[in-house]
């Protein structure tokens, strides 16, 4: 399941395990067609926790990670970012990603 994740929550959320944020914008195109593709994956990668932020409600966080352009996925295990991936994409493209 892909949870709402708000721009104070943020530091805690990515603190331990391995979490995927999802960065996105309401208007965005790109952003709309990953999302249903983003929630399939969810529900089959347990070991991961899945979260949304909506850039436009995280200018710190979209500063912090230089994200210029949506869709933007993050991937954190621990508390350090270990992989991006900018665009939309395949799902067997995003399947790689996770692993």
């Amino acid at each position: 399941m892909v949870k709402e994740l708000k721009e104070k929550d943020f530091d805690k959320v990515i603190e331990t395990g391995k979490v995927l944020i999802d960065c996105y914008a309401t208007w965005c195109g790109p952003c709309k067609m990953l999302s249903p593709i983003i929630d399939e994956l969810s529900k089959e990668y347990e070991d991961i926790s899945f979260y949304k932020l909506d850039v436009d409600q995280a200018e710190e966080i979209s500063m912090r990670y230089g994200i210029m352009s949506i869709p933007t996925l993050l991937i954190f295990e621990d508390g350090k970012l270990i992989k991006t991936m900018v665009g939309f994409r395949s799902r067997e493209d995003l399947e790689e990603f996770l692993k």
